[in-house]
């Protein structure tokens, strides 16, 4: 028999969350505060401005503070076919609320970083996976973007002010290095004849 969590029934939205987060690479606090009036989905490249975050403030409660971690974080990124898909998903499934948020507590009220973060928990406590957090899905899309286009290109999709805190914090250093044989054969010495 099968043991039955105790709170409210799961939804798509830990999973939704966690796909668009490697979608963009945006931090968890961004994803949880996307916007629908910042999100095009009808243009033939479809984008998703991010411009805000979740934050909780003593006295304040929860909410999605209009601005992000820095100026650079402000960003407008192209979404992949599996990010528009999601999201249209949720424009027809889930209900509309007072924010335009995409995500939401079943109140409609934002949900907190930390709720977030324990709900991934449960999930992965106890499993092989229990290393992973969400920051890991961030450095997972810097290292791919700079495995397949460059740092530069990584630095702007993060939102970060300088190339050197992409490259240091989230691209993933390789303790093999690439096949560069090919390469390196241009330094074989010529052949002496030998008499």
């Amino acid at each position: 028999m099968k043991r039955k969590r105790p709170g409210p029934r799961m939804t798509a939205d830990l999973r939704d969350i966690v796909d668009l987060m490697l979608a963009t690479g945006c931090r968890i606090g961004e994803a949880a505060g996307f916007i629908y009036p910042e999100i095009d989905l009808s243009s033939e490249t479809p984008t998703l401005t991010v411009s805000g975050t979740i934050v909780t403030e003593t006295g304040k409660g929860t909410f999605r503070q209009p601005w992000t971690k820095s100026d650079a974080g402000y960003r407008t990124l192209f979404l992949p076919p599996f990010a528009v898909d999601i999201l249209m998903r949720r424009m027809i499934e889930s209900p509309a609320n007072r924010n335009g948020a995409v995500f939401t507590t079943r109140n409609g009220t934002w949900r907190q970083v930390s709720n977030w973060e324990r709900l991934w928990n449960r999930v992965v406590d106890g499993t092989a996976y229990d290393w992973v957090t969400f920051h890991t899905f961030r450095k997972s899309v810097a290292t791919l973007i700079d495995q397949t286009v460059d740092s530069k290109a990584a630095q702007a999709q993060l939102g970060h002010a300088n190339e050197d805190i992409t490259l240091e914090h989230y691209i993933h250093k390789a303790k093999v290095a690439p096949d560069l044989t090919d390469y390196l054969e241009r330094f074989r010495p010529p052949i002496t004849p030998t008499t």
